[in-house]
């Protein structure tokens, strides 16, 4: 037991030590019902799917932090339909968290992968616990970034974001309210530019953090599609669930799931609140998933404690898998 544990840290040390990787990824696309899926893959090794946020992010919000666990994995970042350089979904369907499973299940079929690990961070967390749901014979490892479980999660991460602005931004609170007022709906551009003068501090437990994250590209293609934000989540996404996401409750089909489970999530994070992480847990068999809160951190740990946060993940990607 003692040589296990040692051997984990030389391991999570090993990872740590390893600069981010500046090597160009090989990228290429998977064909789908629903059109094309773009991907790139760096590393080698057991493989690890990555399943950016938003909804409505690109695969590039993930980089280049994740990078380095192409030093010990196979890396795929990919974009979901509708994201990024795949394919616009087509013409009278909609954005959710279960076809967007669909196309996780699609792309592992598609590399020809056995068996996956996934990290989903933000709502790739809630594509990520749709996948288990269904497709757990597939999955070896499953990790939960700062994510969520369905309607209710979201509906309380927006009554805490709402109440932030209401207290820490009382002036910005009241011009909202004076737009809701006249009839204005969350997701048009007068709203969310609005919004956004106080959203920013919500992301962060150091708010100067946010300088120091650059964007990793300026390619248009992977620009962030509120338009896919707003089908998934509705028209008053920052006031009430709609759309698909309204529905949608990863909870149930979780109960059968035993893929080895890790959980993080900042203390301050107020886009995805601890609670929820802990409602993740609870809703796996006893004993299958763990949750660490990480105590100096808003949405981003893998940020703004990145070495605790990966020498952590690196100990949970390589303990011996459970009979």
């Amino acid at each position: 037991m003692r040589l296990s544990a040692l051997l984990l840290r030389c391991l999570a040390g090993m990872v740590l030590s390893m600069p981010v990787l500046a090597a160009a990824p090989s990228e290429g696309t998977v064909s789908t019902v629903d059109g094309d899926l773009f991907y790139e893959r760096l590393g080698e090794g057991p493989p690890i799917v990555m399943v950016a946020g938003g909804p409505g992010a690109a695969r590039t919000s993930l980089r280049p932090d994740f990078d380095r666990l192409a030093a010990s994995h196979t890396l795929v970042y990919f974009d979901n339909i509708g994201r990024g350089r795949s394919s616009a979904l087509p013409a009278g369907r909609h954005h959710s968290p279960l076809r967007d499973a669909e196309d996780i299940e699609r792309l592992r079929v598609g590399l020809g992968l056995e068996r996956i690990t996934l990290i989903g961070h933000s709502y790739g967390g809630y594509a990520a616990l749709a996948y288990a749901g269904r497709y757990p014979q597939h999955l070896a490892r499953l990790v939960i970034s700062s994510g969520g479980h369905g309607a209710q999660a979201w509906q309380r991460n927006i009554d805490s974001y709402n109440h932030f602005i209401e207290n820490q931004y009382p002036e910005v609170w009241a011009q909202l309210q004076a737009l809701r007022a006249k009839g204005v709906k969350t997701c048009t551009k007068e709203y969310q530019d609005l919004y956004g003068r106080a959203e920013g501090d919500m992301y962060w437990y150091d708010p100067e953090q946010a300088s120091r994250r650059k964007p990793f590209s300026t390619d248009l293609r992977d620009r962030f599609r509120p338009e896919v934000y707003c089908d998934m989540i509705g028209l008053d996404s920052e006031v009430i669930v709609g759309g698909a996401m309204a529905s949608f409750d990863a909870r149930p089909a979780l109960a059968q799931v035993h893929v080895p489970t890790w959980i993080s999530v900042g203390r301050y994070d107020r886009i995805s609140v601890p609670k929820v992480a802990f409602e993740i847990r609870d809703a796996f068999p006893s004993g299958v998933a763990q949750v660490r809160v990480f105590e100096k951190s808003g949405h981003r740990p893998w940020f703004e404690e990145a070495g605790a946060f990966f020498g952590e993940l690196a100990q949970f990607l390589a303990a011996p898998a459970p009979r």
